[in-house]
């Protein structure tokens, strides 16, 4: 049977899609790594941490700032995550990759949902990371994408709940899944890490402002029954005679 290592060689597309399945750790497929999740509120203070998220806008079409200290969309991280993220100075916003895509002189195409793919059941798979710059291989100084699993840890006891309840931040932090569903997205073309692969991510560009839909979905209308839908409009028909609104 032939090693992942060869296979991540020889056919980096079903690599990477059994990492996006879960099959291959990120750790085994030399990903960038996260960071630890808070163990201890005093300690975590001591050290400095927790970081609140970061609100910027930045344009997806042009080369992503980068470091840690870049002026891109954050969510919190803790003392731990920070300065592990800050070893990787050539990475910035935070992605999810979509799928490979074919090229040649003529142009670009879908790679991943082609009929033979599709009866082969290989289909791109989630791979969560971010947007930078190769630093070697053929796409050296050019835009990619670096797997790092950012987005499924747990983020523990002390996650984005837990300090919402000690420091009563404004806006509220977000828990990071809730936090990607909230942010702005582009889709944009970029190549995969030093692979030379060209691929389709998303990028996170800008974070909703508080109180927004897009920071709180609110609750689906189609969910009430109808009296709940009747009561609904009496209440604010009411609110608003009474200059509540």
């Amino acid at each position: 049977m032939a090693l992942f290592s060869e296979l991540k060689e020889a056919n980096p597309r079903l690599y990477w899609d059994g990492v996006g399945r879960g099959n291959i750790s990120y750790s085994d497929a030399g990903a960038l790594v996260w960071g630890s999740a808070v163990s201890s509120p005093f300690i975590e203070g001591i050290l400095g941490g927790p970081f609140p998220p970061e609100y910027f806008l930045l344009n997806p079409d042009a080369n992503p700032p980068t470091g840690e200290g870049g002026q891109y969309p954050k969510p919190w991280r803790s003392y731990s995550q920070k300065i592990q993220n800050a070893n990787y100075t050539y990475v910035g916003p935070y992605a999810k990759f979509i799928g490979f895509k074919s090229c040649s002189s003529s142009g670009c195409v879908d790679d991943t949902c082609t009929e033979v793919n599709k009866k082969s059941r290989f289909k791109p798979s989630a791979i969560w990371g971010r947007y930078g710059i190769a630093l070697s291989g053929p796409n050296s100084g050019q835009t990619a994408f670096f797997p790092q699993d950012w987005y499924n840890p747990s983020e523990g006891t002390y996650s984005a709940t837990y300090w919402n309840t000690q420091y009563s931040p404004d806006p509220p932090w977000q828990l990071r899944k809730d936090w990607w569903g909230s942010v702005s997205k582009k889709t944009i073309t970029t190549r995969f890490g030093n692979t030379g692969l060209v691929c389709e991510i998303e990028v996170a560009y800008n974070t909703p402002q508080f109180g927004t839909d897009a920071y709180f979905a609110g609750v689906d209308a189609a969910i009430l029954p109808d009296f709940s839908l009747e009561l609904l409009t009496v209440m604010v028909g009411i609110a608003a005679l009474t200059r509540w609104l």
